[in-house]
């Protein structure tokens, strides 16, 4: 299992209730992803780069959350 760091605190915000996945085109970006509120607004705008995303990857396969 990959080592992680720790989850930090939760910050004070607004919490999505879904996302909505995008691309820029630029090939050296990443992944874009819209938090929406729960009428489906969107609240802000986070980019994962590259090796984010495989991080990303591995902590959902790691957690069991790729599974049914």
């Amino acid at each position: 299992m990959t080592e992680r760091p720790p989850i930090r605190r939760r910050p004070s915000c607004e919490a999505a209730y879904a996302f909505e996945m995008g691309f820029c085109g630029d090939p050296k970006c990443g992944l874009h992803l819209i938090a929406l509120r729960e009428g489906g607004e969107p609240i802000c705008e986070v980019i994962i780069g590259r090796e984010g995303i495989g991080e990303m990857l591995r902590a959902i396969h790691d957690e069991g959350l790729d599974l049914p």
